[in-house]
């Protein structure tokens, strides 16, 4: 990635000009332009640097930046300046059935729904093979950093209420690491941020600045369908062979044995929660119970997605406000700096009492983008 490359190194030259994987975007700009999305300059055709070759201007250039090695495209929607994420993908892919069956009039409209929404889906036009799904183009979830401990529930509370929605329409994701949750940080942000340098601003004019979550909830959402499945809820649900998810192995995967996918959900979750946030952030451990019966090797003995929504609710309202808002301090922090930034949350969080702002930061309910 751009992002990754050393200044003091020699410029890789395949990263000056266009690389094979955005060839096919360049080819299709104009299609895209036809149909109401409009890409950066960089892939309209004829386009020419704005740096000097052989060096490393590019990196601080914004058409240096190129596409990542995935196939996701973003652009702009003419139409309202909206950033989209443009994804090419099979047609046959579970990703475009169970993508659009979350995005329809039925489920757009449940608050429970915490599947990204599909805005479009367009034709390629040489094959009948490939589809473009068009959705809101969304941030990392952990960028920027969780502050407080009620941020990180409020973001639990809404994978646990998006996947217990998914199970209950018999949908399993069976991929549910982190890297396949995202967040919509449009209230974060009062200047968009660029979606390959996201701590610049879109139009390159500067760093881009953001406000905390508590100040402006966002919205978390599960992305990524293409080893999802719909069952038929006639039918017995079939055992299926889990698959490594964020670098981890679920036991009955390791084992070879087929499993019930929603258990296997329920494993990836909690082994989420416990890899991401119990195992790197102080003040979680009241999570502990919950998430060890989650990620039990037998998957007969963990809880089903109902089970863990309503113990989750339960420990939610035991913790304290003032333990909601304390401070999410990592483990490896250097000890040093821990005086130091507590007295800067201290004066933060009197700020966001002064205003009013709850210790667990609920985004409004507003349509999703």
């Amino acid at each position: 990635m751009v992002a990754h490359l050393r200044p003091d190194g020699p410029a890789p030259p395949n990263l000056e000009l266009i690389l094979p994987n955005e060839t096919w975007w360049v080819e299709h700009f104009d299609y895209l332009k036809e149909h109401g999305y409009v890409m950066r300059p960089r892939y309209r055709p004829g386009w020419k640097p704005s740096y000097k070759l052989g060096t490393h201007e590019f990196l601080e250039r914004e058409d240096g930046q190129a596409l990542d090695v995935n196939p996701i495209m973003d652009a702009i929607r003419s139409s309202d300046s909206l950033m989209v994420a443009i994804k090419r993908v099979k047609t046959s892919s579970s990703e475009v059935e169970v993508g659009t069956l979350f995005s329809n009039d039925e489920h757009e409209s449940n608050p429970s729904n915490h599947c990204i929404r599909i805005l479009e889906v367009l034709s390629v036009p040489e094959t009948a093979d490939e589809v473009l799904l068009v959705m809101p183009w969304l941030r990392e979830v952990d960028s920027p950093s969780f502050r407080t401990i009620g941020e990180i529930l409020q973001f639990t509370k809404e994978m646990i209420e998006g996947l217990q929605y998914m199970h209950k329409s018999n949908v399993a994701h069976r991929d549910c690491s982190i890297n396949n949750m995202a967040m919509d940080a449009k209230t974060m942000y009062p200047h968009q941020y660029h979606p390959r340098a996201p701590e610049r601003r879109y139009d390159w004019t500067g760093r881009v600045h953001h406000r905390s979550r508590t100040h402006r909830p966002p919205r978390y959402y599960l992305i990524d369908f293409g080893f999802s499945q719909k069952y038929d809820p006639s039918q017995p649900r079939p055992l299926e062979y889990a698959i490594k998810s964020g670098g981890y192995l679920p036991p009955e995967g390791a084992a070879v044995i087929p499993c019930d996918p929603f258990a296997t959900d329920v494993f990836l979750l909690g082994n989420m929660i416990r890899t991401s946030f119990l195992d790197v952030i102080d003040g979680l451990e009241f999570l502990r119970p919950l998430v060890n019966d989650m990620i039990v090797d037998d998957p007969f003995k963990r809880p089903n997605m109902d089970e863990v929504a309503s113990r989750f609710s339960i420990i939610m309202k035991t913790v304290p406000s003032w333990e909601l808002r304390s401070r999410a301090v990592r483990k490896n922090e250097f000890p040093l700096l821990k005086p130091f930034r507590a007295i800067h949350h201290l004066l933060w969080t009197t700020s966001m009492m002064f205003l009013l702002k709850p210790a667990i930061p609920t985004p409004t309910k507003s349509p999703r983008p």
